[in-house]
């Protein structure tokens, strides 16, 4: 906005000092000529004739626009729907992942063969590999992985941005077919910050409940032909060890909750005491409870616990005198301040149970979300408007909400800031035009053609297959900026000759053609300047949108303008015979 204002600034400075300059410097020596002459080309008397029949034929010419606006809505639903396209980048990024709590050398084993088979196709160039988490760089451009050791990614490197299109349908499907045991994603650079283009959420207090929807919303995607890659963000659920501790009987003995959870830990993965570092590679030294050969417990009901803090009630009076007396000796002390106890006798049983890892809670609900991603050559809404009807006649019990996240809600919430003040835009705009002419009916005018806008948009969007997304919805708000310039040209020109005395019908013909130069060379020089953003992934819908809108708006201004003139203020059409 500031570098728009700024230069638009700078550039009606420069119109109302610097040209003025220039013109008188250079221009001299020109003859002058009549006004018959200036405005005598064919494209002036092709003008003059289509604005004579228009203004003849008010009702028929009004007619045509509101079907012509009346169409462009109706076409509007076809329009290719988006957010922002995918990057022109030779390069995107894999994501790998197991269930969780899968150790990570299954994942550097199958990131190692994924790379060997990338690497034997002729289109990659390089390859980057990272464990546990996205790799430390900064990029905008894409979305950052929860840290989880049973996560990998890849950064792969392609020749150039066509090559990567080209095969990289043709790679999903086979690391799909070949790693059904993960969840093998292949991704482009997008700004939708959003992790997954397409996600339905569902809130409530049960998770068998909220599973069960979800599985439901799962299957429906996994029947769409438009959807695939289909999963939720909640983890399997995995096995966890569960010591029923007996307090009155390990308070006798010593220990606590504490003392009995590392005694188990050291019995199954061991504690981790420090690290070791074999050149670049980092070992981690664990602690291990084993039995005398070295192997480990077998029962983990006989695994020893031990106190953290010594076990100092042996040590009393009768234990000082065997001390000095002999009696005891200090080995004995010790082996009883530093006994152990089997883990059966401070616990009252152990059991295996399954829980989740991670509850995911949204605004204090439970909350799980069916995600997935479209089809190559598929939208993302045009996928979700596919599945969206079958998901939303699942019945939900009392209490539990459907939500719609993904590339829709990064959309709406776009949408809702980039128009939250546009309506106050509109109403400054209506009071500097009601201020420039003091009259209301002239501002109505102008704001009348507007809509019309709508028929070069979504013309020009549906002949060229762009997307019509965030970028080219910018682009049109664009535009009305440019019609209600031109618009104030034109009526400016109307009212003047008007003033002057001139015959109403004869102004409105002499305002369009004199303004004709002014008008189509402001639009043709901005339509020439899009071309260069045509090819370009981000900005070609921008650009067709701002073309076919100014086409169009060209043709508004120097026609639909002067028939709303002539109804506005009733004028009564006297078409003057051409000399």
């Amino acid at each position: 906005f500031i570098v728009l204002a700024v230069s638009l600034l700078l550039s009606w400075i420069l119109a109302l000092t610097h040209v003025p300059i220039m013109a008188d410097n250079l221009f001299k020596n020109l003859k002058s000529k009549n006004e018959g002459e200036i405005y005598n080309s064919k494209f002036h008397k092709a003008l003059r004739t289509t604005l004579s029949w228009c203004l003849k034929n008010r009702a028929i010419t009004v007619s045509i626009a509101l079907f012509l606006v009346g169409c462009s809505i109706f076409c509007y639903r076809f329009l290719p729907q988006g957010f922002f396209p995918d990057m022109t980048y030779d390069q995107l990024y894999m994501e790998y992942k197991l269930d969780e709590g899968v150790n990570n050398t299954k994942v550097i084993e199958d990131l190692k063969e994924i790379e060997n088979y990338l690497m034997s196709r002729d289109e990659i160039t390089h390859i980057t590999r990272s464990i546990g988490g996205t790799p430390a760089r900064y990029n905008l451009v894409r979305s950052i992985a929860d840290p989880s050791l049973s996560y990998g990614e890849l950064i792969i490197d392609f020749k150039d941005s066509k090559s990567l299109v080209a095969s990289m349908e043709e790679i999903q499907e086979y690391l799909s077919t070949n790693y059904p045991h993960a969840y093998v994603r292949l991704k482009r650079y997008n700004l939708m910050y959003m992790k997954y283009p397409i996600e339905a959420q569902f809130s409530g207090p049960d998770p068998a409940v909220l599973k069960e929807l979800c599985s439901q919303a799962e299957a429906i995607m996994d029947t769409c032909p438009k959807t695939y890659l289909v999963k939720n963000d909640w983890e399997p659920r995995t096995p966890v060890i569960t010591a029923n501790f007996n307090q009155p009987i390990a308070r006798n003995m010593g220990l606590t909750r504490q003392d009995v959870g590392i005694s188990m830990l050291s019995a199954t993965g061991g504690i981790p005491a420090n690290v070791f570092y074999c050149g670049e590679k980092r070992q981690t030294i664990y602690l291990k409870s084993v039995d005398n050969n070295g192997n480990p417990i077998e029962g983990l009901e006989n695994s020893p616990v031990f106190s953290m803090m010594p076990n100092l009630r042996e040590l009393n009076r009768k234990t000082l005198q065997g001390i000095i007396n002999g009696s005891i000796s200090e080995e004995d002390i010790l082996e009883a301040a530093m006994r152990t106890v089997p883990l059966n006798q401070a616990v009252d049983g152990i059991t295996v149970e399954w829980e989740d890892p991670v509850v995911i809670r949204y605004n204090g609900q439970r909350a799980i979300r069916a995600q997935c991603d479209p089809v190559p050559g598929v939208g993302a809404e045009e996928a979700r408007q596919s599945i969206i009807k079958k998901i939303e006649a699942i019945e939900l019990p009392p209490g539990y909400s459907l939500q719609w996240f993904g590339e829709h809600k990064a959309s709406t919430e776009s949408m809702e800031n980039l128009f939250k003040s546009y309506p106050l835009a509109i109403v400054l705009m209506i009071a500097i035009l009601i201020m420039l002419f003091k009259d209301y009916k002239k501002p109505l005018i102008i704001l009348c053609c507007l809509p019309l806008i709508l028929i070069g948009v979504v013309f020009s969007v549906l002949i060229s297959g762009k997307t019509f997304g965030f970028v080219a919805i910018v682009g049109a708000l664009g535009i009305i900026g440019m019609m209600v310039k031109n618009g104030i040209v034109l009526m400016d020109e109307v009212t003047l000759q008007i003033n002057q005395g001139t015959e109403p019908t004869t102004a409105l013909l002499n305002s369009s053609v004199s303004r004709f130069r002014a008008v189509a060379m402001a639009s043709l020089t901005t339509i020439l300047g899009m071309i260069p953003l045509l090819t370009d992934d981000m900005f070609g819908s921008l650009a067709v949108t701002i073309m076919g809108g100014l086409f169009v708006g060209t043709m508004i201004i120097l026609l639909i303008i002067p028939v709303l003139y002539s109804l506005f203020f009733r004028i009564k059409i006297q078409i003057p015979q051409e000399k």
